[in-house]
């Protein structure tokens, strides 16, 4: 029982360090450590036997997709069968997003049983978060969409384990509900209030970062490109060169002001510049609230 709590906190620590900058893709910006400690917590609460190692891997199920370490990292410290549940739960992040959807479909029956326990709690986790703090931007239409590829993904995997697809069922019906309603959403029958970028009067100021994540040397054509593609979608903005400090370095990076009541054309910039630039995120800040955009921000 000792060594099994060490090897969780062993666990925890190492997904604390590896997600440290990291937040998650909605408006309310958590840690992402959150979001792995609500999936740990969900795999736990399973009616079933539930091994250390199943645990483990749920705390861990993202460190090799979005972060540096690698499954040799995991299998070093916490063991191969935790790895495999790992690599089992990793996207092939070099696949278009749409297929990698498709992949990700097509393998769920093939996981181990506990790689499925870990899937559908991290499908809940997704799925509350989207009702409460969804990436900026996101429609009614758009995440109803996104409810039915969750609807589809468990399907897939039913029979795995009665009492975590119970919580999801649940979790479905309250989030579809609060969608179309525009309802609050409850969580374990406690209401939680969704928090939204909106603005009480004027047209809101959006600032966009791009922050260079690949710290690379920012020349004349990358600021040409930027502002061919802002003028694509914006009639004016105002792109300027600054210094910041990221990831405990100083590197150059552009920060672009645009005026505008069309908070989802900022994001499909956003996203844009991901693609374009190779980013791995870009900020956007409104009304002096900042939140990350991804290209796929699937939450």
């Amino acid at each position: 029982m000792v060594a099994d709590i060490e090897r969780i906190t062993k666990a925890l620590s190492f997904a604390a360090e590896a997600h440290r900058n990291q937040r998650r893709k909605g408006a309310a910006q958590e840690p992402y450590i959150n979001h792995l400690i609500e999936v740990f917590g969900l795999v736990a609460r399973s009616e079933s036997r539930v091994d250390t190692d199943t645990l483990i891997a749920a705390l861990l199920h993202d460190v090799v997709e979005d972060t540096p370490r690698t499954y040799e990292d995991v299998s070093e410290s916490f063991g191969e069968r935790v790895a495999e549940i790992v690599r089992e739960n990793s996207d092939d992040m070099s696949l278009p997003k749409a297929e990698r959807r498709q992949a990700r479909l097509a393998a769920m029956a093939r996981k181990s049983r506990e790689a499925r326990i870990v899937k559908i709690a991290d499908v809940i986790s997704n799925l509350r978060a989207i009702a409460v703090s969804p990436p900026a931007g996101w429609s009614s239409e758009r995440k109803l969409a996104y409810l039915e590829d969750c609807r589809r993904l468990v399907e897939a995997a039913r029979g795995t384990e009665v009492s975590i697809e119970r919580i999801f069922d649940e979790t479905a019906a309250d989030v579809d509900r609060a969608i179309r309603d525009d309802a609050p959403f409850q969580i374990d029958g406690c209401e939680v209030v969704a928090r939204q970028l909106n603005s009480e009067i004027g047209q809101p100021v959006h600032l966009v970062y791009m922050l260079n994540t690949e710290d690379r040397p920012l020349e004349t054509v990358d600021v040409d490109r930027l502002c061919q593609l802002i003028g694509e979608r914006f009639p004016a903005a105002t792109v300027q060169p600054a210094e910041a400090v990221y990831e405990r370095g100083r590197r150059s990076i552009l920060i672009v002001r645009i005026r505008t009541d069309g908070t989802e054309d900022v994001v499909d910039l956003a996203q844009r510049l991901c693609v374009e630039f190779r980013q791995r995120f870009v900020g956007i800040e409104v009304n002096g609230r900042y939140i990350r955009i991804y290209s796929d921000d699937t939450g």
